[in-house]
């Protein structure tokens, strides 16, 4: 068998390009950031449409009285016009309803866009949708090459243990070459990824026919079905606690509302394998985890579809995702609920 190297001149060659990849985030540090613009711009598209994330977060919009944080389970499951719409005549003025959600749920990446968010703009009210039970979230985002680099925000990283200090840091080593080009040809977006998302998903349940359901006539939820405070009598924790890289950034994402004196909700989604379930599966009881008197907004699957028999219950979703009948549904049963967490937002900063 032919030796890994012919002479040791290649070792010492191969070591120093090894030294030299592992010392360009020292580089991009020194040299200088891009703007975080285009850490993002540099995002697959397959992470979502960040256009609209990066208009949203360094546009001119105006500020939002509610900001939605959480994945492609957010975006596919409120309606924000209709939000919008409920909001302004609740204030009796125009109110601005925004979201934050990229695909690949991942508590890092929620908390790095609504850092970069809460930087230009302020929040009335944050509702974060937190992920699923099951989701693989026990690492850095699949993306986080991209967007985390060195020497930048470094504070959201302190407490991290060194395991995961040196996962992100083998990210900022493989996102360096691309920030590097950055600086010479600038990421630029394009058609595609600018382009909105469609407000209505009509797909049927995993490539199924789509099959439009009657919405438009769903009377708002009680308060009592859609609103709680802690202890969440209609929340179950799944007993399986976040892991130290979880429970980091979920504890960083309420610490920033609080410095930034936004109000703060938490939002349940109910995916499609929570049917007949009369209450509603999380991660974590999100009250003693955080330490938070923050409301769950929600509604349980069992009380969405009560009129709605084993059969039509799929009409309503895409996979885990609502598709338009689902989103719509969902979207009618908590405005009441939403209007009420923006009303005593003051209470749960």
């Amino acid at each position: 068998m032919l030796p890994a190297f012919r002479s040791r001149f290649s070792v010492l060659g191969y070591c120093g390009l090894l030294a030299v990849l592992f010392c360009l985030p020292l580089v991009t540090s020194w040299i200088g950031h891009s703007s975080r613009e285009q850490a993002y711009a540099g995002l697959s598209n397959d992470a979502g449409r960040i256009g609209q994330q990066t208009s949203a977060i360094f546009g001119k919009s105006p500020d939002a009285d509610v900001l939605f944080l959480g994945s492609s389970m957010l975006k596919a499951g409120v309606d924000l016009p209709l939000i919008e719409q409920a909001l302004s005549a609740h204030l009796g003025r125009p109110a601005h309803v925004e979201v934050l959600g990229m695909n690949w749920q991942g508590m890092d990446l929620q908390y790095f866009l609504l850092r970069d968010y809460l930087n230009t703009h302020q929040a009335g009210l944050i509702i974060w949708n937190p992920p699923v039970p099951g989701s693989r979230i026990l690492e850095p985002h699949i993306m986080a090459y991209r967007w985390v680099r060195f020497g930048e925000y470094s504070d959201a990283l302190s407490g991290l243990s060194l395991r995961y200090r040196v996962a992100l840091y083998g990210d900022m080593v493989l996102g360096a070459p691309r920030e590097l080009l950055s600086h010479i040809r600038p990421n630029l977006l394009g058609a595609k990824e600018l382009k909105p998302e469609p407000r209505y998903l009509m797909s049927g349940y995993y490539g199924a026919d789509f099959v439009p359901e009657p919405v438009d006539s769903t009377a708002p939820f009680p308060l009592e079905q859609s609103y709680e405070d802690p202890p969440y009598n209609f929340v179950y924790s799944k007993k399986k606690p976040l892991n130290s890289y979880q429970a980091h950034f979920a504890k960083k994402i309420l610490q920033l509302a609080e410095e930034k004196h936004a109000g703060f909700a938490l939002l349940h989604i109910p995916i499609d394998s929570e049917q007949g379930l009369n209450y509603m599966p999380e991660l974590d009881n999100w009250a003693s985890a955080l330490h938070t008197d923050a409301p769950m907004i929600g509604v349980t699957s069992a009380t969405l579809f009560k009129n709605v028999d084993r059969v039509r219950f799929y009409h309503y979703y895409k996979d885990q995702h609502f598709n338009v009948n689902g989103k719509m549904l969902f979207t009618r049963s908590i405005i009441p609920a939403i209007l009420k967490a923006y009303d005593e937002r003051d209470k749960h900063e």
